[in-house]
């Protein structure tokens, strides 16, 4: 850890892009197949109107889905409604890796989620079998404010009744990271496992 620093007692990682991941090329091949250009699905449920939506809970994730459905319908036609069906049923895959790396994390520190997640995501984790690899899981759906706000990084600290600078934050996204630290949290940008877990290393953590 840096010299002086006391480490950290928790650690708060993202769940998309550092503990799972979206199969979005195996789902591009889907919609090629039905006409759709590529990530049609995507752009439209994560597009500015919809997505902070959806991960602040102003919509559920069963209003999300349905209006996604109504508008890519209403534009491409009831032709594509295979994609969007293969699309709605996707969970994306584990990295196993980075589970081993949360379990060695969890015996030194608490462990928390924080996830830009619809109103889905605990049965998503369930289903996953993720479930129970966290000590507290902090949905923004739930919270009803999303990263990258800073609102939501001093919120999750109050929760965890951890000082921000005893918290490390772990994300993939680097206006989630920049969030995370305009509200006092040591933060880190996820690019691969390597780099992760020689900063859970240097923060006193055994990643």
């Amino acid at each position: 850890m840096p010299d002086g620093e006391p480490g950290v007692g928790a650690v708060v990682f993202d769940l998309d892009g550092v503990i799972r991941h979206w199969n979005d090329d195996e789902l591009d091949l889907v919609e090629a197949a039905v006409g759709l250009p590529p990530r049609t699905i995507l752009d439209v449920a994560f597009g500015a109107e919809l997505g902070p939506a959806c991960t602040t809970g102003a919509l559920s994730s069963r209003e999300w889905m349905d209006e996604i459905r109504r508008r890519v319908v209403a534009e491409f036609g009831p032709g594509v409604i295979p994609a969007l069906d293969a699309w709605e049923t996707n969970v994306g895959r584990v990295d196993t890796e980075m589970v081993r790396v949360l379990r060695r994390t969890r015996r030194a520190a608490t462990v928390a989620l924080l996830s830009n997640g619809s109103t889905r995501l605990r049965r998503d984790l369930h289903v996953l079998d993720l479930l129970d690899e966290f000590d507290v899981v902090f949905n923004t759906a739930e919270i009803g404010i999303a990263k990258p706000d800073p609102a939501v990084f001093s919120l999750v600290c109050d929760r965890l009744d951890s000082p921000p600078a005893r918290t490390l934050f772990i994300d993939d996204l680097a206006e989630n990271v920049a969030g995370a630290r305009a509200a006092g949290l040591v933060a880190h940008q996820h690019t691969d496992l390597p780099s992760t877990v020689a900063v859970l290393t240097r923060w006193g953590v055994p990643g």
